[in-house]
């Protein structure tokens, strides 16, 4: 899975080193020597002169008491310098060191836990930042439950990470947007689509510019075939001015189809191909004329279908195209779809666009070019029947 909450900031180990000699008063005592050593190195560390900070400390290790206070502090500083350095393993085994003296007082002791514990996670050592926590007896606040719930999503423990997550969400009053991805992605993981929609709804509430969040929310109402909300939730972000791509355009159509609103699909369209936010083919001006003609807007479809034939290497639009215009009455327009669909050829019923043909000649009061028609639709299994009526029918009048 990939890592959605970034390794917590190691910031920590900053407060650690300048909350030294705060902490003395509950603490054992140090010498006047080392405290004005350790004082000019949170003078460094504070200025940022890391390396010159991280020599003076090494060089005064081998002047200290083994597994004594003093060591212990010097080691915690050390730790928090490679840190601050970007250096981990060296940082974790500093620490490490510093925890086998069992100098340091409880409340130090379970604060360097901590510190190792986010250690650990910026490693990538995921089951050491659990085992490490584990150990800790402080109080769990909403950022070591995100750090729990991070590395036990990165081990793919979905269901062991998801109660921290949401326990680190609930208490915060404004939680990282990086704690609501994990949990949005640990419902995802877990098929949990209605709790989904839920973080989602407040992330497009406090992140309202962010199209993702838009897009997934529309996509999880569609898995949990809530349409109605799934078009509302896509309209909304397409009139908020966000950029669509082809395929959720395409997508955003389709919803309007489903639910019955072919006209605004086909406005939809209209705008995408006039802007060529979608390709200008002919599938997608046959899908035009399709939406164009649900909405009962039949010059607009005719239109459109005049485009798709065109651009199709197959007759078989511009017999769909003869279709319309024959139920509109428009007999010279369905003639002329009718040729030109024959001409092009790769019908799937030939037979019929003859008996179109000759239906539309016959209106026009052209009785022998009619018979020509129905002449050739006789050669047609499936129309034969219909062309010998109307052949006959012919005959008598």
């Amino acid at each position: 899975m990939k890592q959605l909450l970034p390794s917590l900031s190691l910031l920590v180990f900053l407060s650690i080193s300048s909350n030294i000699f705060a902490e003395q008063e509950k603490s054992p005592t140090i010498s006047p020597w080392l405290y004005k050593q350790l004082s000019k190195t949170e003078e460094l560390i504070t200025s940022q002169a890391y390396p010159q900070a991280r020599q003076k400390l090494k060089k005064l290790l081998p002047d200290l008491k083994e597994n004594s206070y003093s060591q212990a502090l010097t080691l915690r500083s050390l730790a928090s310098v490679y840190a601050l350095e970007n250096q981990y393993k060296e940082a974790t085994q500093h620490l490490l060191h510093c925890l086998s003296t069992h100098a340091l007082p409880e409340n130090q002791q379970q604060n360097v836990l901590l510190n190792l514990g986010q250690l650990y996670m910026a490693t990538e050592l995921y089951q050491k930042t659990i085992d490490t926590l584990a150990q800790y007896q402080g109080k769990k606040d909403a950022q070591i439950l995100a750090l729990l719930a991070n590395a036990h999503a990165q081990l793919k423990h979905y269901k062991k990470a998801l109660p921290y997550i949401e326990q680190a969400i609930k208490q915060s009053k404004n939680p990282h947007e990086a704690w609501l991805q994990l949990n949005l992605a640990l419902y995802y993981e877990l098929d949990q689509y209605a709790p989904a929609a839920k973080i989602l709804r407040q992330l497009i509430t406090s992140y309202p510019n962010k199209k993702t969040y838009w897009q997934q929310l529309g996509t999880v109402y569609q898995q949990l075939k809530q349409f109605s909300k799934a078009l509302s939730i896509q309209h909304m972000a397409y009139k908020k001015g966000f950029k669509f791509s082809e395929a959720e355009l395409l997508q955003l159509f389709n919803l309007y189809i489903f639910k019955q609103q072919p006209y605004q699909a086909a406005e939809l369209l209209t705008q995408a191909l006039k802007t060529k936010s979608i390709k200008v083919n002919s599938k997608h001006w046959e899908m035009l004329a399709h939406a164009w003609t649900g909405a009962r807007e039949y010059k607009k479809a005719i239109n459109a279908l005049e485009k798709s034939s065109a651009l199709n290497e197959k007759g078989e639009l511009y017999l769909q195209l003869g279709r319309i215009h024959v139920e509109q009455e428009r007999w010279p327009a369905a003639i002329k779809s009718i040729k030109q669909a024959i001409n092009k050829g790769g019908l799937k019923n030939k037979g019929e666009a003859y008996i179109l043909l000759g239906l539309s000649h016959y209106e026009m009061e052209k009785p022998s070019l009619a018979k020509q028609a129905f002449k050739h639709a006789v050669t047609f299994s499936k129309t034969k029947k219909s062309a010998l009526q109307w052949l006959k029918y012919i005959k008598k009048t």
